[in-house]
């Protein structure tokens, strides 16, 4: 299903689209005045085309000069004239999306909480926090996922983080602040995994690393620092988006990994148990096959069934086999 509405685009070409693309300092500068947000999120709550006059009564600015002229400045990249009045193009309703997600704006606070999930390591109790627009989870009792270190200071149990913008934090307890992290940075995973940017569409690169004293016989490793001995990093090869974790990560979208999982009963998007999913995400086997050329082989276990999944050093699935 593709959603959206049923009118055509917003953003077919009309008489005012014929300018030149807004270089990035030009798109900022055009930004750069309380005025025109205040022009873009009276739009944003509009059902269609404004005229001017309404427009200007929803703004809160004395004088029609100043405001006109602040108009003008939007109009062609984030705004669109039309015979009707003005409305917002995509540019613009980006714009208001991320001011009222809050990820510009706002800075919650969630301290370290108890919350309803277990540990896929150890199965000990969770605790998570907000900061920095992530939901972190540490475990209470075992070293987590990996040594994460801020300010030079380590975190014990740290398991790592789900995305989520300040929005995600309102009206919800701490349980559904988690889930929805969860949901909304699994979908990020599937974009990324997919080849796609989930900030700006564009190609992803991956590079991936391997660990050659890896030894997690106590949990973590000593010379890594990490429960997994491979790790991949994507970055944009447009914009400045980056992720890293464990390898796993880079196949999650692969459809051998996701009927394993289906099969199962596991919707690994919006689980019934996150713990579940959560566990072959993450507490998974892994062999490195060999270094040059790079092969790796990942196994997923839930309730003794097994899938083996083998990659090569583009993190490609080069074969798959259930047990």
């Amino acid at each position: 299903m593709i959603y959206g509405d049923a009118r055509p685009s917003l953003d077919m070409p009309t008489a005012d689209d014929s300018e030149e693309p807004l270089s990035p300092d030009e798109a900022f500068s055009a930004l750069g005045n309380e005025t025109r947000l205040a022009v873009l999120r009276a739009l944003g709550k509009t059902d269609g085309p404004c005229s001017f006059s309404s427009l200007y009564d929803a703004v809160d600015v004395a004088d029609s000069g100043q405001f006109n002229y602040h108009l003008d400045k939007l109009v062609g990249h984030f705004v669109r004239k039309t015979d009707d009045g003005y409305e917002l193009r995509q540019p613009g309703r980006r714009i208001v999306e991320a001011v009222l997600s809050g990820a510009v704006t706002e800075t919650p606070t969630l301290e370290r909480t108890p919350v309803d999930q277990q540990c896929e390591y150890c199965g000990s109790p969770v605790e998570v926090r907000w900061q920095e627009g992530s939901v972190e989870l540490f475990c209470t009792e075992c070293p987590g996922r990996f040594r994460y270190r801020r300010s030079g200071e380590a975190d014990e149990g740290y398991l790592g983080r789900l995305t989520l913008p300040p929005a995600g934090l309102r009206d919800r307890d701490p349980d559904e602040i988690v889930r929805t992290a969860w949901t909304w940075t699994q979908l990020e995973i599937m974009a990324f995994a997919s080849g796609i940017c989930p900030r700006c569409s564009a190609t992803v690169g991956y590079d991936l690393s391997v660990c050659e004293t890896h030894d997690a016989s106590d949990d973590l490793c000593d010379h890594c620092d990490r429960h997994h001995a491979m790790t991949v990093s994507v970055h944009c090869t447009n914009c400045i988006y980056r992720s890293s974790g464990a390898a796993l990560l880079g196949v999650l979208s692969d459809i051998e990994v996701l009927g394993f999982l289906t099969d199962h009963d596991l919707n690994p998007v919006v689980p019934a148990d996150i713990h579940r999913v959560n566990q072959a995400h993450e507490d998974y086997e892994e062999e490195i096959l060999s270094t040059g050329p790079l092969r790796a082989r990942f196994t997923i276990d839930v309730d003794g069934d097994r899938l083996a999944v083998t990659v090569d050093e583009e993190l490609q699935v080069v074969e798959t086999t259930r047990e």
